[in-house]
């Protein structure tokens, strides 16, 4: 993995893990920032749990936040296996840290917290609870330091103000989206008007001339009958 990489998850962790360290422990900021510059140095920013080229030739090397070694690795191990942790989660890795800073890496505590700046913190830390074979106090300091500029980004951003999740599709109303059921072709009636019972004899025009004659004549033929008979 890339520094960058490394240094963004780093930077992601580390205001979470220095606040519960000052809820759990009698330590101020820079107290905490030391010590997640010791871990940060050992294990890359959180993002190479096994040690890479063990100092001890032929051994398994360290693991963890801390690189545990030797007997301090097989304690973490056989904690996690108690406990069903995973020896890889950051739970089961703070869960020890708070364990050897109870127990017996407490001394730790008082001399993190009788050191004055942060990289005497840095060193204090890790010659109380490190006890690293190669030192790298330079690497310490710079994760110390990002702690530090990763702390104060974390609490300069607003309550809610991390990114949105982008909002979820809108259902699917199966009633709205159903296709309309075909509707079958309106059938065109020409404009005809119909006859209706006062509309079936014709009123005007030939038929009607016609039908006046027929009565003229009958009406003649009537009253020459009638003049013949007297």
């Amino acid at each position: 993995m890339s520094k960058g990489k490394a240094q963004n998850t780093f930077r992601a962790k580390a205001p979470g893990i220095m606040a519960k360290l000052m809820a759990d422990f009698p330590l101020q900021l820079d107290d905490v920032a030391a010590i997640l510059g010791n871990f940060g140095h050992e294990c890359y920013g959180f993002t190479k749990l096994q040690e890479i080229s063990p100092t001890v030739k032929g051994s398994r090397g360290g693991y963890g936040w801390a690189m545990w070694t030797g007997p301090r690795r097989r304690a973490y191990e056989a904690y996690c296996a108690r406990n069903k942790l995973d020896p890889a989660s950051d739970e089961a890795n703070y869960a020890y840290v708070f364990v050897e800073l109870k127990g017996p890496e407490r001394h730790a505590i008082p001399a993190l917290r009788g050191a004055i700046g942060l990289a005497a913190k840095v060193k204090a830390f890790e010659v109380a609870f490190e006890r690293a074979g190669a030192k790298h106090y330079v690497s310490r300091n710079q994760w110390a330091s990002l702690a530090l500029e990763a702390w104060y980004e974390a609490k300069s951003k607003p309550a809610g103000a991390q990114e949105a999740p982008s909002p979820a599709p809108v259902p699917v109303d199966p009633v709205k989206t159903a296709p309309a059921t075909p509707q079958a072709p309106k059938t065109h009636q020409p404009s005809i008007a119909i006859p209706g019972k006062y509309e079936d004899a014709p009123k005007n025009g030939t038929a009607g001339k016609v039908l006046a004659a027929i009565v003229v004549l009958a009406l003649a033929a009537v009253a020459g009958a009638l003049g013949l008979s007297k």
